[in-house]
C-alpha cells in the first residue's frame, strides 16, 4: 500500500512539475523580452523523461533570465514555429532563443543531458 500511495505521490509531483514549466507559450515566449529555452519533444522520443527532468533543473536555476517553454510536436504552436523555423531531427532537442527569435541556439539532447554543459550554454546566451 506505501508503495502505491508513493507512487501516486511522485507520478502528481511529476505532473506538476512538467505543467509548470510551460507558464507560456512558444508565442508568448518569442515576443518576451526575457531570453527563451524552448524544449521541442515528443511523448515517444528516446530519453525525454531524463530531458524533461534536466530541463526543470534548469528552470529552477534560471527562472529569473529565461522563460522555459515545452513544445510538443504534435501541438497546434507547431504550426507557428514551423513558419518561420523547423523542427530538426533528434528529438528532443532545445533551442535558446533572444532578441524576438532573431538569435537561437541548438542544443544536442547530449548537452541538455549534462548539467555542466547545459549550465555554460544558458550562461554564455545571456552575455
Amino acid at each position: 500500500m506505501k508503495k502505491v500511495l508513493l507512487s501516486l505521490f511522485v507520478l502528481i509531483c511529476m505532473l506538476v512539475s512538467v505543467r509548470n514549466v510551460q507558464a507560456i507559450s512558444f508565442s508568448e515566449g518569442i515576443k518576451d523580452s526575457k531570453p527563451m529555452a524552448l524544449l521541442i519533444y515528443a511523448n515517444w522520443a528516446e530519453d525525454i523523461s531524463d530531458v524533461m527532468a534536466m530541463f526543470k533543473v534548469q528552470e529552477a536555476k534560471y527562472s529569473n533570465t529565461y522563460n522555459f517553454v515545452l513544445l510538443n510536436i504534435a501541438s497546434e504552436d507547431t504550426r507557428e514555429f514551423n513558419k518561420k523555423y523547423h523542427i530538426y531531427p533528434n528529438l528532443p532537442y532545445v533551442l535558446l532563443y533572444k532578441d524576438n527569435g532573431k538569435i537561437s541556439r541548438y542544443l544536442q539532447k547530449s548537452c541538455v543531458l549534462d548539467d555542466s554543459c547545459f549550465t555554460e550554454r544558458l550562461d554564455f546566451f545571456t552575455k
